[in-house]
């Protein structure tokens, strides 16, 4: 992808400004890294996530069934909505569990939110100024499928996203910051967020459908209305901000493993694929038939 090459470009580029090593970025959010299962975990970000913007989640066992549908499924680590799928009964739970992503990695299941908007968030603190970002942008999602729980995402045809940051005000901007501060402090992260409205998501009214904190992407360098010097603009401070913010590890012990373990993590669920409801179905029908 033309953007994500010229992310890692003027990241570079800045790197070298900054006299640091480049795969310091892969170190920004280290603390948040689980050793032991060598990923960003979803289940250890749900621990650590408010309980008022909580859905209910946990690692998928055969001997839990959900209380009610519809659910989401989701690998406890992935990226770009990669394996995540809309389950409306226990067939269909049934033939996930039996599908070969679900055999190499840990599932969760999610409870759906309700919010009738998704909104995506990204953020990068700032390199200076305690309690601070230096990037902030808003997405709004927008799905053209008639399905009431789309799964998301920049590999779904009937998704699209609006940039929605210039909205909002520079102190609801800065407001926003703080309340997803205490989730954690996390160097860089993209939050996936649902509310009714985009006053709702300031009265904190909303909930975290998940927290992306390895390479996220500002989406809103994909948005409809956002003009090519504006998205530029945007990759620019963004990739300023991110080698600034990694010159600052440069004395510091380097957390072994992170990249290399993500590229095991990625190889590990390779074939693991978005699931639309079609696909669920046919394999239900198939099973049923059985």
């Amino acid at each position: 992808m033309l953007i994500r090459g010229l992310l890692i470009l003027h990241y570079m580029v800045f790197c070298l400004r900054f006299l640091t090593i480049p795969w310091r970025y892969f170190q920004l959010n280290a603390r948040y890294f689980n050793r032991q299962k060598k990923i960003f975990s979803k289940q250890d970000l749900d621990a650590i996530t408010p309980v008022e913007w909580r859905l209910k989640q946990y690692i998928d066992k055969p001997e839990i069934t959900p209380s009610h549908y519809p659910v989401f499924a989701k690998p406890e680590w992935g990226q770009n909505s990669t394996g995540v799928c809309c389950i409306h009964n226990y067939a269909e739970l049934e033939a996930l569990r039996a599908s070969s992503s679900y055999q190499v990695q840990s599932y969760l299941i999610q409870q759906a939110a309700i919010g009738a908007i998704e909104f995506e968030v990204f953020v990068v603190k700032h390199p200076i100024k305690t309690g601070q970002f230096a990037v902030m942008s808003i997405t709004q999602v927008i799905n053209a499928s008639t399905d009431k729980f789309p799964v998301n995402g920049i590999y779904n045809n009937d998704t699209r996203y609006q940039d929605i940051t210039e909205q909002l005000s520079t102190a609801e901007q800065q407001q926003l910051w703080q309340e997803l501060n205490r989730m954690g402090d996390f160097t860089i992260a993209r939050y996936s967020l649902k509310a009714d409205s985009l006053g709702a998501l300031l009265q904190r009214q909303f909930k975290l459908v998940e927290v992306n904190l390895y390479v996220p992407m500002p989406l809103s360098l994909l948005s409809d209305n956002l003009t090519r010097l504006q998205k530029y603009q945007l990759l620019y401070k963004t990739t300023h901000s991110l080698a600034h913010l990694a010159q600052q590890l440069n004395s510091t012990k380097v957390t072994q493993g992170i990249f290399f373990n993500k590229l095991i993590a990625a190889r590990r669920g390779q074939n693991t694929r978005i699931l639309n409801q079609d696909e669920t179905n046919k394999t239900t029908h198939l099973q049923m038939d059985q």
